[in-house]
Parts: C-alpha cells; sequence; structure tokens
C-alpha cells in the first residue's frame, strides 16, 4: 500500500493524527483529574475513526482493510450518544447510570443487522468492497441491511444525530444560565458551543441538499464536514487547556477559598494595624531604602518589617492595587531618576544606572522604565542632560 502524499490524504491524516492525539490526552488526564474526560476522549477516538474510515472510502484504500467493512457506521452511531451523555453528565455534574444504556439501543440494532455481514472472511468483506468502493454514494448506502431498506441508514444517521444535537442545545443553554462568572465552566461552554456550530454542519446540509444535490455532492458534504468537526475541535482544545487536560476543579476552589479567607481577615483588621502595615513599609521602602537591594524578595520585606508575607501579600494587593514587583520596581524607578537628574553620575552608562537602582540587568531595568515613564531610559537621561 503506497500514499501518496497530496493535499487531499495530507489533511485526513493530519485530522487523524489530531484527532487520536486530543483523544489519548483527555483519555489520559481524565483518569487523572476529570473523570468526564474520559468520555470526551473516547469521543474524540471515535470521530477520528470514522475520519479514518471516510479517507479509506474517499482514497478506496479500504481494499487494504477489508477487515474493517462496515464498522464505521457503527462507531458513527456509537459516537452521537456518547457525545450526548458527556454534555449532559458536564451541565448536570452527574455521573452516568445504568439506565443510560438506553442510548445504545440504536447502535446495538445496527450491530444484529449487520452481524452475518461482519461474520464474513476478508476475502467475501473484499469482494463486497470492490464492488462499490469505485462509488462512495453507494459504498455508504448500506445495501447489506436484513432489516431495512436499501439506503435507510444514511438519512436515519442524520436524523438521529439532529436529535441528540437538539438534546445537547438543551442542557447547554440550561447550563449557561448558571454559569456565573466561573473561569472553568465559561471556558468550556465557549468551546463546546463551538463544538455544537461544527456539529450542526454535519447534518443540517444534508437535509437542506439531500434532494436537489447529486449523491457524490452529498456523500463529499456529509463526511467532509465530519472529518472538519474532528480537526477543528481537536485542534481548538489546544486554546482550552483547562478542558483538555482537565484541571483539578476541586483543587482550584480550595486553593481560592483559602485566598478568601486571608482576604476576609485583611478586611476585618483594625484601622490601627492597617497603619501598623503601612508605617512599618514605609520606613523599610522610603527611610531605609531597601529595594535598592539587588534580588530584595517580599520575604526580605517581611524580615525587616516583621509582618507575614501572606498579609503584606494581601495588603499590596488589595490596598495599594499594586503587585510587589511593581512596587519595588516603581520605587527603583523613582529612585534612577532622581539619580540621573542629579548629574552627579554622569560618567555611568545606562548599565551602572540600573545597578545602583537596584537592578540586577539591563533587560529587567529597561522593561520597568519603559512601564513606569513610557520611555526607555536611555531616551529619559537625555531629557536630563539637554
Amino acid at each position: 500500500m503506497e500514499v501518496s502524499l497530496d493535499w487531499k490524504n495530507f489533511f485526513y491524516i493530519f485530522s487523524q493524527f489530531v484527532g487520536f492525539l486530543v483523544g489519548v490526552v483527555l483519555i489520559f488526564f481524565g483518569f487523572r483529574k476529570n473523570r468526564p474526560n474520559i468520555l470526551l476522549g473516547f469521543n474524540f477516538l471515535v470521530l477520528t475513526y470514522s475520519s479514518f474510515i471516510i479517507w479509506l472510502i474517499t482514497t478506496s484504500y479500504f481494499v487494504y482493510f477489508p477487515q474493517l467493512y462496515r464498522t464505521g457506521n457503527f462507531t458513527g452511531l456509537l459516537y452521537m450518544p456518547m457525545m450526548y451523555l458527556y454534555i449532559r453528565m458536564v451541565v448536570s455534574g452527574k455521573k452516568l447510570q445504568w439506565k443510560d444504556a438506553f442510548h445504545l439501543i440504536i447502535p446495538f440494532v445496527f450491530l444484529v443487522d449487520y452481524w452475518p455481514v461482519l461474520l464474513l472472511d476478508s476475502s467475501e468483506k473484499l469482494a463486497l468492497i470492490k464492488s462499490e468502493i469505485s462509488n462512495p454514494a453507494l459504498f455508504t448506502s448500506f445495501n447489506q441491511s436484513r432489516f431495512f431498506p436499501d439506503g435507510f441508514y444514511t438519512p436515519f444517521r442524520s436524523f438521529v444525530l439532529s436529535i441528540y444535537w437538539i438534546l445537547s442545545v438543551y442542557w447547554v443553554r440550561k447550563g449557561s444560565m448558571k454559569i456565573g462568572k466561573e473561569v472553568f465552566s465559561k471556558e468550556w461552554f465557549a468551546w463546546i458551543k463551538v463544538f455544537l456550530v461544527l456539529e450542526f454542519l454535519v447534518f443540517f446540509p444534508f437535509f437542506l441538499l439531500f434532494w436537489t444535490v447529486d449523491p457524490i455532492t452529498a456523500f463529499h458534504l456529509v463526511h467532509i464536514a465530519i472529518v472538519l468537526l474532528n480537526l477543528s475541535t481537536a485542534f481548538s482544545l489546544l486554546f482550552f487547556p483547562k478542558i483538555l487536560y482537565g484541571l483539578d476543579k476541586d483543587l482550584f476552589f480550595s486553593h481560592l477559598k483559602k485566598q478568601k479567607s486571608k482576604t476576609e481577615i485583611l478586611e476585618n483588621l483594625s484601622k490601627e494595624k492597617s497603619s501598623e502595615i503601612e508605617t512599618k513599609i514605609k520606613v523599610v521602602l522610603e527611610d531605609q531604602k531597601k529595594y535598592l537591594q539587588h534580588s530584595y524578595s517580599i520575604h526580605d520585606l517581611s524580615d525587616d518589617t516583621g509582618i507575614p508575607t501572606y498579609l503584606l501579600t494581601l495588603y499590596i494587593n488589595n490596598v495599594l492595587n499594586t503587585s510587589f514587583t511593581d512596587l519595588i520596581n516603581k520605587k527603583r524607578i523613582e529612585e534612577c531618576c532622581q539619580l540621573m537628574a542629579s548629574r552627579k553620575y554622569s560618567h555611568l552608562a545606562i548599565e551602572g544606572f540600573a545597578k545602583l537602582s537596584g537592578f540586577n540587568n539591563r533587560n529587567s531595568f529597561s522593561l520597568a522604565f519603559k512601564k513606569f515613564k513610557d520611555m526607555s531610559p536611555s531616551a529619559y537621561y537625555k531629557t536630563q542632560i539637554n
């Protein structure tokens, strides 16, 4: 089997690679952190398998994989309820129950219907493949059904997908009204809405154009949409790492709760205590100018003031509305500007001013200077000596 790497083959193979990779990552981190992601990962592997089957049909490479004959429709029918169950599980927060096995009836019926075909040996399957593979529309019409007429499964599959899509939209809409400001939920709902829009394109064009376009065109519209759904949504997860890697929500909210409790401590401090913190910081930073020490850290400030690190952080962040780094760098830049204006250090280069001001290197000095003075240190220095 030789595969030519033209744009079409590259597109299909790349979509399979991305879908498979994302599926494996979701399942791996799902077992470790976020169990619903196991189901999402399974769905991506199923979508990837469907993309692989579509590629085999489109390129006629199916003759090299006769044992896979008629397995694609089963996985497609399996994907539809499983994706819906994933969405419902995430939105409702409830685990799957035994009664959810009801959703497996449709793929099970297909399995029973095509069981004799699935049990054929490879040579018999290969003969069936060769008789249909030249016409993809005929190949996907599923004419070996024991229970249903020829061509039944193609429109039926789109109908089933549309039903599960409507149910999924219901759950997403219901959940969207309750998400509030929670970061994790916002990211998930943003991604799942993109997913549902792309999934809509899988079945809607079929219903819209099925009676007006030729079977080959209908085949390509539906099946390329499936490949695009797999590639686009899997690739988009790379931009939603909280979903892809299943960050531990419990750990996040536990940390958030601790931070909130510390904020409440600060809010409940007496004015005298807040004034004491302010005074001690002023003595250390303004009178003693400890910020001129290289690599001066918040732990050093805590030692110099006798105030716990977490209280200093909360005070600086919530009362002064800044960060420790910005607080220190701002004072260093102010000191540097005074040194430049004094004209006592005209022999120094920019690096010299940076070291005198407490910076370890020119790069961090330049970035801080531009942040607080909106110009480079060299440009500012020129304004002082001219």
